[in-house]
């Protein structure tokens, strides 16, 4: 519970109008794109081995793959990646 309470206060910070997770994958809709450092999403998509990438379809949504893992592991997983933007 405590995971994912950080999670949603990153979510809150980053102005993220959505996150929605389904099989192993994470969408993550920003309100307010103009926030959010160019180059911190760009190192975050390079670092992070092709698991982080923009949405195709639509410029202010970045999706996540967390695999199967467990809901710790995967509230960590999209906290620890979303903190790097602040």
């Amino acid at each position: 519970l405590l995971s994912l309470a950080e999670v949603r206060i990153v979510c809150r910070k980053l102005k993220v109008r959505s996150l929605r997770e389904r099989g192993g994958k994470v969408r993550v809709e920003f309100g307010k794109v103009s926030l959010i450092s160019v180059d911190k999403v760009l190192n975050l998509m390079q670092t992070s081995g092709g698991k982080i990438k923009p949405d195709p379809k639509n410029p202010n949504v970045l999706l996540l793959e967390t695999g199967s893992i467990g809901l710790k592991e995967k509230s960590e997983f999209i906290r620890e990646r979303l903190s790097a933007l602040l």
